[in-house]
């Protein structure tokens, strides 16, 4: 029974430490941020194009046109920029293009049969940024959720929550 505990105190331990260490103290996050933004020096989002790869399978491009995930990021990035203060569709500034490199999403039944054992719903972009014809920045990156199950049957649910989940880190990381 003691060792029991004991390994059990390990493991968790464990876990608390190394969530610790993954995650920078929010400070130095926010310099970093402030540091490499594009829209520092009252800079602001002009228009947000999103697009899917062409690369994309095609049953996944039916699927992402099924859920209209390209006007739902657009939306939701839009709304996040328009929140912050840094968009303006009147004045010059910034475009931000965002191409979906990746899409994934289980049927509604498949979540909820099989759950986090059919895998991930995924979405990966390629944002670039640009001003003027000239690149400013360029990155990738992607959310996922493996919810499913009676919490959040519908594709739609799913899909909505990683669009906004994905719009807050295209505008972190602007």
């Amino acid at each position: 029974m003691i060792a029991r505990i004991s390994i059990i105190t390990v493991l968790l331990y464990a876990f608390v430490l190394q969530g610790c260490a993954s995650n920078p103290p929010a400070e130095k996050t926010a310099d970093k941020q402030s540091a490499n933004s594009v829209l520092a020096a009252g800079r602001s989002v002009k228009e947000i194009v999103v697009k899917l790869d062409d690369n994309l399978k095609i049953d996944r491009k039916e699927a992402a046109d099924k859920y209209s995930l390209a006007e739902r990021i657009k939306n939701d990035l839009q709304k996040v920029l328009q929140d912050k203060g840094v968009f303006d569709s009147s004045a010059e500034g910034i475009t931000v293009n965002v191409s979906v490199s990746a899409f994934r999403v289980r049927s509604g039944a498949t979540a909820v049969l099989a759950g986090v054992l059919a895998g991930a719903d995924i979405i990966a972009v390629n944002v670039e940024v640009e001003s003027n014809g000239s690149q400013l920045k360029s990155f990738k990156t992607n959310t996922s959720t493996a919810l499913g199950g009676f919490g959040m049957p519908a594709p739609s649910q799913r899909i909505n929550r990683m669009s906004n989940a994905l719009a807050k880190r295209i505008a972190n990381q602007l």
